[in-house]
């Protein structure tokens, strides 16, 4: 928690007042701050580090 508001600091991938919460999909990051950059299907990543699923065919950083 942070020592003088007394939030929470999440781990990436979670959010909500106790980070009890998985990030939405198309989410990322700490606290679920970022947005996926991915030209995907479905855009998703990974909550934790934002790296894109790739559909069958594709490749890249952003599935591009």
């Amino acid at each position: 928690c942070h020592p003088v508001t007394g939030m929470c600091s999440c781990a990436p991938g979670w959010t909500g007042d106790n980070c009890q919460r998985a990030c939405d999909a198309g989410r990322w990051g700490p606290g679920c701050a970022h947005a996926c950059n991915c030209s995907n299907g479905d855009g998703s990543c990974s909550a934790e580090t934002g790296q894109c699923f790739c559909d069958a065919g594709y490749t890249g950083g952003r599935c591009e």
